[in-house]
Parts: structure tokens; C-alpha cells; sequence
């Protein structure tokens, strides 16, 4: 270990002794990039009239990130939040968990829990970009996507009759990622097949090695591919796996512990039809059903002999979740860049349906009926404007009308500005219309219930997105780019305080974020690029009908990274670098029921890695180390300065190294 600790060090001194540096570790900008997110066809990132933010594939290969947590932990303008057990989440523009639609190829990730999809149960050993839109996509995407879209885009591609590569991850806080991948190509068709395990031996950053609050988990994928070419379409057919246990060590209650094994499962099978038809007009057809299911098994651990038994009572048959999704979308648009109007429109169906003894009756169904429609005109040939609209036909809540409409203005080759409006909204969840949650505590029972008469979130959103570039001489460039933002939420949805042994969720809550952003890229061409942004949020929380925040709550981020590129010797060095300011909230005292302005303290996240590429890049292999200052929990203290809570962000350093073998 000291010699690869010296190694690292000695490759940081060289990295900075050269004073140049390459490639951004957080690179999310490229005039020629093709996004397809809430466009209508596959366009150019600097073409398309959504901002849309790109973390590319060589981005993820350089930073060795397994999962979406480890590639956006040092994004600006995003926040995560990590839970013991629910996991890892994400917060965009202040927005966070059921606001944020997670997508992979455009179909949505299912499965929340405490509104939250696990950041790290998604893989990205077989990503080829990543999109993100800050801000609502509800007229494309319809429901939990007023805060904005993160689209994972798979590795699709087949060029030769066999093609393969296996993928080998170590770091040192006992964590290990194995991904093999396989294709074959004759003719028009193609089969894919991948799969892959990692595991981490879980960790306690808080000096109780009994009760970790980094959890031992082991996680299992593989997916399958078909394609077939039809002249100017494609058809695929895809088939998905992923299987996770997460071992909760429990606390000690009288003589014994209690553990908790939880396991989560997903099955998801999609069929998709996707090209030109009829001269400039693009079809895209995709057809889903997903399957999500997760449950415990408790076991009581004797303290002396350590020997365990399942609980006869808490076990995965009694507490099992069962959510499923069928769902068909299809969109025909045109995007003529030559052209003065273009369109999309489209249907969205969706069947949701939940089972199990935590939910009304034991089963629960809802089925979503849209359509959507946009228009994009060119006022001049340096401004557009784009409207759009979505209606929603909702089984529970009735129907919904949610309009946008996007500008954007051209003052030069080099120049754009992007407004947007959007009136988003979030349907309740199954969960929050039908839970039916008994829990007994000695003579006393509990209960959580849903609500049927919920109604439905609804915003407001403004965003404003400027970009000036300039060429410099010898290929070199510079780019800023800054952005304002404001939401406005109503009729949040949140669990009541609890009244006569009970809690139920209602409709009262209001939030609003408001902020900006500023990025600074400088790129010299091939060898060596800056990239810098500072950001600032601003947060208000209506917490009940009686308390309220009194003012907006603000809390800055600033990101830098730099590289560097050795052309002859296929090396990059890559430093990548966030801080993460004071971020001051509110909880309410259980006792006297009073709002408590509380501070989370501020932390620095930095990574280094030297990646380097052997026999034509048939072997790629990365070393580095990660949160080299160390942070572990992040300290909240009240406005009185005593400590109430710990923040989990990260892990604390570590050391890792990547081997990946194509053949």
C-alpha cells in the first residue's frame, strides 16, 4: 500500500509540476455530442433547445465510477444524500427525490422507496453517456419529472461478428466490481450479452464497527440485446436482471441483535422500433414491463453466541413490495434543422399496479392515459420558439393540463440563449395513495396510511441558460456559460404529524429554489482543458399549515477539474474537485413541534487518477485515489451549535485501480 500511495503521490507532483492539464474529469459540454433527451429526434447538443447537460463515456472510464452515485458526486448544481438502508439520492436545482425521473434508454427505473431511487443499484459498466435536463420534462415524460431527467444511455453498438471485454474494479475499502460483456454480429442482427457483481464488505465511519452505517451489500446484473436492421429502423429487444442484499447490522435490544438482510430484484424486459420513416420523420416505439420487488428477513442475533434465528414474525413472506409498470410510448417527430417548422407528438400509456400486506386490500392499480404534442418554429433563423403541451388521463386524480414553452435565440456561431417555462407536475405515488402501515410498539399501535384524495403536485419553472464561446489561437477555446433558475411547487405532498397513534399524507407543504450557476471551460485542444463552475441555491419550505421557513436558505458549490494528456505515451491525468458550502435548513422538534434552524457544514471532495491505454487501447487500466482529504459524515448542528444529526456523504480515502481488457 505505501508504494502505491507513493506512486499516486509522485504522479500528482508531475501532473502539477507540468502546470497543464486535459480532459475535465466533469466534462459535460461538447458542441458536435448527439443528445436524443426530450428532443425530437437525435440532435446536436448545440442545436438542441433544451439545455442538456452530457457526462460522456470516456468521463466515466477516467474517473472509474461503478454506479450513478460515483459519477455524480461532484457534478455542479447537484446534491446527493445518502440513507443507511434507502440509499442514495439526488437533488437537482434544490429538487429532490419523487421530483427527479431516472431513466435508462427512456425507460424510467421503477422502485422508490422514502421516494427514493438507489443511485448506487445503477450500473455503468455498459454506459455510453449520460443526459441530464435541470429543470421539468413533464410534457415528454409525464409524471416525477418536475425537477428534472437523468437519461442513461446503454452501449448499443456491434461492429464487428465478435467483440467482447471483461472489466476488473478494486478499491481499497474492500469493494470489488467483475463486468464481462460479449457480442455477436451477422448481417442485420446482433446479440449483446453482459453481466457483472460487486460487492463492498460494508464500513462504519462513526467508531461502532456492530452498526455500520455503510451496509455490506452484494449486487448482481446481466442484460441481453437483440437488434435487427431494417433499412432506416431499428428493432431491439432488451432484457434486464439486477439482484441485490444489503445486510443491516442491528442494535442490541435486551440480550440479542437485530440484523436485517434486505433484498431488492428487478426484472425488466422492453421492445423498442426507432428510425427514419416516410423522408425526414422520426419514430420512436418503446414497449416495457417492469418488475420491482423487495424485501427483509429480520434475525435475532444472540450477543454471546452470536447465533441467529428469522424472526417469526418480520420475514421477507410477511413484508414483501411488489411494484410493476406496463408501459407504451410512442412519438413521431420531425427535426429539420433547414426546416421553419417542426414537430412531435405522441401517446403515453402506463398500467402501475403495487401488492402486498403493507398496501389497502393487498393490491392496488393505476392506469395513465396521455397524449403530447410540440411545435417548433423558427421566428428567424437566429430564433425559435418551441410550445408544447401534455394531457394526462389519471384512473385516480382525473385529467391534468401541463403546457411549456421553450425559446432559443442564436447571436452568433458561437453564442446561444435558452429560456424555458414548464407548468410540471408529479401524480401521488401508489404508496401515498394506498399504504395501509400497521406498527406495534408494546400496547400501542401505530398506523401510516395513504390517502385517496391527494391531489397533485404542480410547479412553475423558469430557467434562463446563456453560452459564449470563443476560438483561440492553436485550437485553443473558452466557453462560459451561466444559468438562472426558479421553481415554485404546490400541494407538496408529505405524512401529517402524528395524532391519536396516527400519520396519514396530505397536501400542505409548498417549496420553492431559486438560483444560479456560472461554468468556465478552457480548452488548449488536444492535451490539455480547465473546468470551472460555481453555484448558488437558494431553498424555502412551507413545513405545515402553522410553520414556515421565514426566507430562502442559501448554499453554495464550486467545481474545478483539470487534466492532462500524454499523446505519445496514451496517459491522462485527471483532478477533479468539489466543495460543497454550508448548507442551513430546518427540523421540527418532536417535542415542542417547533421549527429548528439547523447548518450542515461545509466539505471538500477531491480525486486523482492516471489512466493509461496499452496495445492500441485493447487494454485500458486506471489507478487513483479518491476523497483524498478524507471526509467521512458531515456535521449538522443546530443554530445554537449543538450537534443533532450526522450527514452521510462520503466514505472516507481510498485507493483504487480499473483493468479493462477488449477483445
Amino acid at each position: 500500500m505505501k508504494r502505491y500511495l507513493l506512486f499516486l503521490v509522485s504522479g500528482l507532483f508531475f501532473f502539477i509540476a507540468k502546470g497543464q492539464n486535459t480532459e475535465t474529469g466533469n466534462k459535460t459540454t461538447r458542441l458536435d455530442e448527439v443528445v436524443i433527451t426530450a428532443q425530437y429526434a437525435p440532435v446536436s447538443e448545440q442545436n438542441a433547445i433544451h439545455k442538456v447537460k452530457v457526462i460522456d463515456r470516456k468521463t466515466i472510464l477516467r474517473k472509474a465510477a461503478n454506479n450513478l452515485r460515483e459519477i455524480l458526486e461532484q457534478e455542479l448544481n447537484i446534491d446527493l444524500e445518502q440513507s443507511s438502508v434507502f440509499g442514495s439520492s439526488i437533488e437537482l436545482q434544490g429538487i429532490s427525490k419523487e421530483n427527479i425521473k431516472i431513466l435508462v434508454d427512456g425507460i424510467p427505473v421503477i422502485g422508490r422507496l422514502d421516494g427514493v431511487i438507489d443511485l448506487s443499484q445503477i450500473d455503468l459498466s455498459n454506459v455510453q453517456r449520460i443526459e441530464i435536463i435541470e429543470g421539468p420534462a413533464s410534457v415528454f415524460y409525464g409524471t416525477d419529472a418536475m425537477g428534472g431527467i437523468i437519461n442513461i444511455i446503454t452501449d448499443k453498438s456491434q461492429n464487428k461478428p465478435v467483440a467482447g471485454k471483461l472489466s476488473l474494479y478494486y478499491e481499497s475499502v474492500n469493494a470489488a466490481n467483475i463486468n464481462g460483456k460479449i457480442g455477436f454480429k451477422k448481417d442485420k442482427n446482433s446479440l449483446i450479452i453482459d453481466g457483472g457483481n460487486y460487492y463492498f464488505g460494508g464500513l462504519d465511519t462513526q467508531g461502532n464497527a456492530r452498526s455500520q452505517n455503510w451496509e455490506k451489500k452484494n449486487q448482481s446484473h446481466a442484460n441481453l440485446l437483440y437488434k435487427r436492421d431494417f433499412r432506416k429502423l431499428e428493432l431491439r429487444y432488451k432484457s434486464s436482471f439486477f439482484h441485490e442484499k444489503l445486510q443491516d447490522l442491528g442494535e442490541r435490544e435486551g440480550n440479542t441483535f437485530k440484523d436485517k438482510d434486505y433484498y431488492t430484484q428487478r426484472i425488466n424486459n422492453s421492445l423498442s422500433l426507432q428510425g427514419n420513416v416516410w423522408g425526414k420523420q422520426f419514430l420512436l416505439v418503446n414497449a416495457a414491463f417492469l418488475d420491482y420487488q423487495r424485501f427483509h428477513n429480520t434475525f435475532d442475533v444472540d450477543s454471546a453466541s452470536l447465533e441467529s434465528q428469522l424472526d417469526p414474525v418480520d420475514h421477507g413472506s410477511a413484508n414483501r413490495v411488489r411494484f410493476q409498470l406496463g408501459k407504451f410510448r410512442a412519438q413521431l417527430g420531425q427535426s429539420n434543422k433547414d426546416a421553419k417548422l417542426n414537430y412531435a407528438a405522441g401517446i403515453d400509456l402506463n398500467y402501475e399496479s403495487t401488492e402486498g400486506a403493507r398496501i389497502l386490500e393487498g393490491k392496488q392499480a393505476i392506469q395513465t392515459y396521455a397524449g403530447f404534442g410540440s411545435i417548433n418554429y423558427k421566428l428567424t433563423k437566429r430564433l425559435e420558439i418551441q410550445p408544447a403541451v401534455r394531457f394526462t388521463l389519471n384512473s385516480v386524480y382525473g385529467s391534468l393540463l401541463s403546457p411549456a414553452l421553450n425559446i432559443k435565440a442564436d447571436f452568433g456561431k458561437n453564442s446561444q440563449l435558452r429560456f424555458s417555462y414548464a407548468r410540471g407536475f408529479r401524480a401521488p405515488s401508489l404508496k401515498e395513495l394506498f399504504l395501509d402501515f400497521h406498527i406495534q410498539r408494546g400496547p400501542v399501535t401505530y398506523n401510516i396510511l395513504g390517502n385517496k384524495d391527494l391531489e397533485v403536485e404542480k410547479s412553475h419553472s423558469f430557467d434562463l441558460h446563456y453560452s459564449q464561446a470563443w476560438e483561440l489561437a492553436g485550437k485553443q477555446s473558452i466557453q462560459i456559460a451561466p444559468a438562472l433558475f426558479y421553481n415554485s411547487i404546490e400541494n407538496l405532498i408529505t405524512l401529517s404529524e402524528m395524532q391519536n397513534n396516527e400519520r396519514h399524507y396530505i397536501n400542505i407543504d409548498r417549496f420553492k429554489s431559486v438560483g444560479g450557476k456560472i461554468n468556465v471551460v478552457f480548452n488548449s485542444g488536444k492535451q490539455w482543458s480547465v473546468n470551472s463552475g460555481f453555484s448558488l441555491t437558494g431553498r424555502y419550505n412551507k413545513y405545515s399549515a402553522e410553520q414556515q421557513g421565514e426566507t430562502f436558505l442559501y448554499s453554495p458549490d464550486a467545481s474545478l477539474a483539470l487534466g492532462y494528456t500524454l499523446e505519445n505515451a496514451a496517459i491522462d491525468l485527471l483532478l477533479s474537485y468539489k466543495y460543497a458550502g454550508k448548507r442551513p435548513g430546518y427540523f421540527i422538534d418532536r417535542q415542542t413541534q417547533n421549527l429548528i434552524e439547523t447548518v450542515r457544514k461545509d466539505y471538500h471532495d477531491m480525486d486523482f487518477s492516471i489512466s493509461k491505454t496499452f496495445f492500441k487501447g485493447m487494454i485500458s487500466t486506471v489507478i487513483g485515489v479518491k476523497n483524498i482529504f478524507d471526509v467521512t459524515d458531515i456535521e449538522t448542528v443546530n443554530q445554537v451549535g449543538e450537534a443533532h444529526a450526522r450527514d452521510m456523504q462520503l466514505w472516507g480515502r481510498s485507493y483504487f485501480i480499473k483493468t479493462q481488457i477488449r477483445f
